[in-house]
């Protein structure tokens, strides 16, 4: 591997170490982030803010596609993951294919049902006459590129935990490059529009599972596609484990649906456009936290099929520090330059403008809390905890935000939207925390011999 995080002791456990997984894996969600930000802009520019409403209305399908992915790709790399710090290659290897296989079959399944009834789909998630067209020609493109998405999502997952970091981000660098260069072409210069966009980001994600599918096709490397104790029972372990991904983004998909519709309500048009600027702008802050956890995470799940409970103790002790200061000095960053942000997307002065910059400096607020949120999520899923990672997902984001989602318009309206976030992130943080020291208390002697017990 490039750099493996496997320690034998406390003592070996360097901060350096550490960041050199960290850092490329932020790296990667960071440019995720952004390619897919001036995607937003570059639709917006050349296109409208209907087009960017369109794009709103439909990333629920992607959401549900993507969540799918993740399922196997998160819960499926981190059993992979505790296999290697276990020495269990070939089991290690057995999780790497069963989850490419199920993810695909899975991935299938669902864009052959939505596509066979994609206009009723579309109307149930906000579409209408204004936007239908474009929201038709967006998720054409999505639902023929399913595969890749599934396979690009799964290999810089395993790339990740087979100990390459920095290839992983490589994946993601070129195939975002891709996608903001012929954006530039299709829509700027072709005037292609939103299908020009759509077709840009499939052809960047199709650059980035080439060179996943070619860092596997080369001899040196733990994880390799075998049938070597390939079965069911593993798929649905690996998929139990990775439940908070799919929760998460089967609940992004309702939650945009129920904030848009609400939005509408109160704002029209504008304020489904006001929320997609706002759902944009977002992923530069919690990228940076799932960057970190989850560059975190294969040391963790390393040192858990190990055995060594004092340096997962340190590792973790890292990410909790890093979490009491960097979420309030990421929400005063964010309210301060969010008229600058926003303008990226909307004119200055215009209703859209106002409207998004009022609902960033009040949806921020949830940035404080959703930190250690999400580390106490992906922190459990390391440990083979899928199930206690589901809860705190679904709490902060389906139960308590759409409860939220709910009560607080019927109060403050437009603004209540907004408050719902901080709201759900900050009850939620509660609760993850109150299972997080229980799971503690119960598990001391546990934690020690985790993997060699029932997990590996």
């Amino acid at each position: 591997m490039e750099k493996t995080l496997m320690f034998s002791s406390a003592n070996e456990v360097r901060i350096g170490k550490v960041l050199r997984f960290i850092i490329p894996t932020y790296l990667t969600s960071l440019f995720n982030t952004l390619y897919t930000i001036i995607d937003g802009v570059f639709v917006s520019s050349y296109v409208g803010t209907n087009a960017l409403a369109a794009i709103n209305i439909v990333y629920p399908i992607v959401n549900i596609l993507t969540g799918i992915a993740l399922v196997f790709a998160a819960g499926g790399s981190a059993v992979a993951a505790l296999f290697i710090g276990g020495r269990k290659n070939k089991e290690a290897n057995a999780a790497f294919s069963v989850s490419i296989v199920f993810s695909l079959l899975g991935g299938f399944l669902v864009s052959i049902a939505v596509a066979l009834d994609l206009n009723h789909v579309l109307r149930l998630l906000g579409a209408t006459s204004a936007t239908m067209e474009d929201c038709r020609i967006y998720a054409f493109w999505w639902l023929i590129a399913t595969p890749t998405v599934m396979i690009k999502e799964l290999l810089t997952y395993f790339i990740r935990a087979d100990g390459s970091p920095t290839y992983s981000f490589l994946t993601a660098l070129a195939g975002g490059i891709c996608n903001i260069v012929l954006d530039y072409i299709l829509i700027s210069h072709f005037r292609m529009g939103l299908q020009g966009a759509a077709i840009a980001t499939v052809l960047g994600i199709l650059l980035s599972c080439c060179m996943g599918a070619y860092y596997f096709c080369r001899k040196r490397k733990v994880l390799r596609f075998t049938l070597y104790g390939f079965n069911v029972h593993l798929g649905l372990r690996c998929m139990i484990n990775g439940t908070s991904e799919l929760v998460d983004q089967v609940a992004i998909a309702i939650t945009t649906v129920a904030f848009n519709r609400t939005a509408m309500a109160f704002a029209g048009e504008d304020g489904i456009a006001a929320v997609s600027i706002i759902m944009y702008l977002q992923f530069l802050v919690l990228g940076i936290y799932f960057g970190f956890s989850m560059g975190i995470a294969p040391a963790l799940g390393y040192a858990c099929g190990d055995g060594r409970k004092d340096v997962c103790k340190v590792l973790e002790g890292y990410a909790w520090r890093f979490f009491a200061v960097a979420p309030p000095v990421l929400y005063i960053i964010a309210y301060v330059i969010a008229p600058m942000g926003v303008g990226f997307f909307a004119e200055s002065g215009s209703d859209v403008y106002r409207m998004a910059i009022d609902g960033m400096r009040w949806y921020g607020l949830g940035f404080i809390f959703a930190g250690l949120n999400i580390f106490s999520a992906i922190r459990f899923m390391a440990y083979g905890k899928g199930h206690l990672s589901g809860i705190i997902t679904f709490l902060r984001s389906f139960a308590l935000l759409i409860l939220f989602l709910i009560i607080l318009p019927r109060f403050w309206e437009l603004r209540g939207v907004w408050l719902s976030v901080p709201f759900a992130e900050g009850l939620t943080l509660i609760v993850s925390m109150g299972i997080t020291v229980c799971d503690f208390r119960k598990n001391r002697a546990a934690y020690a011999t985790c993997c060699r017990n029932d997990l590996c």
